[in-house]
């Protein structure tokens, strides 16, 4: 006797096997190719684009990891699995790079409108602006490192030739850790995070053509304050990534400009904090 399908409520006949008769390529998620600001010119294989992978409830889950959350580690697994990179790993991809790379897996994911709190320059009343994230444009690296991936500048106080690399996802996770427990005591026992020092070890190479840690160590503890600033002015104006800088129109009608601020809303966009 043949076996009949009996249709419940008008709805069609069940099939077998759904999912075996739909396309092998049904749920391919899609990528996209990012151009990365430093052209890949630090890289052993002068990679200068990565493919990156939509945004999808896997990632969500990274996302939403509440140990991921505590340990500060979310973006972290977000670029590794969302990243295609050869030669190299993200942990190893330029801060600038992997910012790049970040907004445009927020984009792809979430959208480009981004919302920020700002203050009216007019009135000193906060209010809430939308940043068209793809009005943000790359920064690239337009200075030629040398062979050892090194660039190098001129104190003007000190008169003292360095040479410094740029940081990479590596120096940012070990800069945070040392922030969250390195605490030093000064003589009159006020206890602060030489958080700056620690970036200035992991980044100047060589001063004056000695690269012995222990003397650069010396020279950054006593390298005038003026000298401090000119070095991170001109690193942050060579180092590619992402241009900030944005135009914001306030209630009042006055217009200004200043770097985006990065909260939480970005990968949160429903982040009311």
């Amino acid at each position: 006797m043949e076996e009949k399908q009996v249709n419940i409520g008008g709805a069609q006949p069940m099939q077998k096997n759904v999912m075996s008769q739909m396309p092998q390529d049904e749920f391919i998620v899609p990528m996209d190719v990012v151009e990365l600001p430093s052209q890949g010119k630090l890289y052993p294989n002068g990679q200068s684009t990565v493919k990156i992978k939509y945004l999808t409830a896997e990632d969500e889950n990274i996302l939403m990891s509440p140990e991921l959350i505590r340990t500060g580690k979310v973006l972290d697994v977000l670029l590794e699995n969302c990243v295609i990179v050869d030669g190299i790993t993200t942990k190893e991809m330029l801060v600038g790079d992997r910012n790049k790379v970040l907004i445009d897996l927020r984009i792809n994911g979430y959208g480009n409108d981004y919302e920020v709190e700002m203050t009216d320059p007019e009135t000193n009343l906060s209010f809430t602006a939308v940043v068209d994230l793809r009005k943000l444009k790359a920064k690239p690296l337009e200075i030629n490192p040398d062979s050892q991936g090194e660039f190098s500048v001129n104190l003007p106080k000190f008169k003292v030739s360095i040479k410094f690399r740029l940081l990479n996802g590596d120096d940012e996770d070990y800069l945070t850790k040392k922030s969250q427990v390195a605490q030093k005591k000064n003589k009159k026992g006020f206890a602060f995070a030489n958080t700056l020092t620690e970036r200035y070890l992991r980044q100047i190479m060589e001063v004056n053509g000695n690269r012995d840690k222990f003397y650069i160590q010396k020279f950054i503890s006593a390298m005038p304050i003026s000298d401090s600033l000119f070095l991170r002015e001109y690193i942050s104006e060579i180092e590619p990534g992402i241009d900030l800088n944005y135009e914001f129109e306030a209630p009042s009608g006055a217009t200004f400009e200043v770097d985006v601020p990065i909260t939480p809303r970005l990968f949160y966009p429903n982040y009311k904090g």
